[in-house]
């Protein structure tokens, strides 16, 4: 009977925005190398690379998209109580198979 992957849960290292750009490729790699080790799939929202030009660019997004949404969360709050926002209907989200 074949063994279950377990997540490396405490393998991996933070990289945060905190640290210099360098320190933080480095430790992504580092993570990327302890989940393939561990036989887990790396998770869909994280580029599965060791190239340091693409994880740089990963963080980049991710800073931007972080940003985009604090930028819309300061104008939300700043609407008048009484204003109403219009939702465009958002599809349902499509559900992964079981593994």
């Amino acid at each position: 009977m074949k063994k279950r992957p377990v997540w490396p849960k405490s393998k991996l290292l933070r990289h945060g925005p905190e640290l210099p750009l360098e320190e933080r490729i480095a430790r992504y790699q580092h993570n990327i190398r302890a989940i393939r080790r561990s036989g887990c799939q790396v998770p869909s929202v994280m580029p599965d690379t060791l190239d340091k030009q693409a994880i740089a660019a990963w963080f980049a997004a991710s800073a931007e998209t972080s940003r985009r949404l604090r930028v819309l969360i300061r104008q939300l709050a700043a609407l008048d109580p009484e204003t109403t926002i219009p939702l465009a209907p958002v599809p349902p989200a499509k559900k992964e198979p079981k593994r």
